[in-house]
């Protein structure tokens, strides 16, 4: 959650600086650093700058306000506020930039426009759905396989130990190295403090977790539901 809590003001952060770099230099606003000396009379660069630089600052603050109050009151919800604070402030620009620069968009331009927006939209919620989509296990004579977002298979022969615990049971989370965390889901890279380096693909962090240790390194896992992750550790101890 910790993690989680630091994006948001990190993010936020870097928001507010980018805002006021705007506000101070006008080359880096893209319309006008590629813009011609003739297309330049057209633009409003004062009135751009502060668009830019509001905007920024008031998504920035945004997500700092997230962020904060994460810490106090958990949950996944965070998750989604970033997303419409981005999204919302990228849309308010997109839209009030006309009001700055009059230069007629070519076609080519709203089509590039309109299509790296779908594609972010697109990569965003891909990401989400992706995270949140239960993650295939499978076991077999050959090991076990963890299927979807960062998944990766442990050899039977590699397996030393298999138990189940209570997350609050095993060292603390310290960070996310590579991996997706809304503040109940988490999958991928983490590090533990004792354990360091770990695979987690928690779904539900208030129910049980079976903890594997293979090669000197630990995966925790567990499933949605408590029964279907009790099912999966007595598959696993039948081996």
């Amino acid at each position: 959650m910790i993690t989680l809590v630091m994006t948001n003001v990190f993010l936020g952060l870097t928001f507010i600086v980018i805002g006021f770099i705007t506000l101070k230099s006008p080359w880096t606003i893209k319309q006008w650093r590629y813009a011609s000396e003739e297309k330049r009379k057209n633009i409003d660069i004062k009135g751009l700058q502060e668009l830019y630089c509001k905007s920024m600052v008031c998504g920035g603050l945004g997500l700092i306000l997230v962020g904060i109050v994460n810490y106090f009151v958990k949950g996944n919800w965070s998750l989604y506020a970033l997303m419409i604070i981005v999204f919302a402030m990228t849309g308010y620009m997109i839209a009030r930039t006309r009001r700055y620069d009059k230069n007629p968009k070519s076609k080519k331009e709203m089509t590039i426009a309109a299509t790296v927006v779908a594609l972010s939209l697109f990569l965003v919620v891909g990401l989400f759905i992706g995270g949140k989509m239960e993650s295939k296990v499978t076991v077999d004579e050959n090991g076990l396989t963890i299927g979807g977002m960062y998944g990766f298979t442990i050899a039977k022969e590699n397996i030393d130990t298999i138990y189940m615990a209570m997350m609050n049971e095993l060292p603390k989370v310290k960070m996310r190295t590579n991996g997706y965390n809304d503040g109940q889901v988490a999958k991928g890279n983490f590090r533990l403090d004792e354990w360091g380096a770990c695979k987690l693909f928690i779904h539900n962090a208030k129910e049980p977790v079976i903890v594997i240790k293979s090669e000197g390194k630990y995966t925790i896992l567990n499933l949605y539901e408590a029964e279907t992750t009790k099912n999966l550790y007595n598959e696993l101890q039948n081996f």
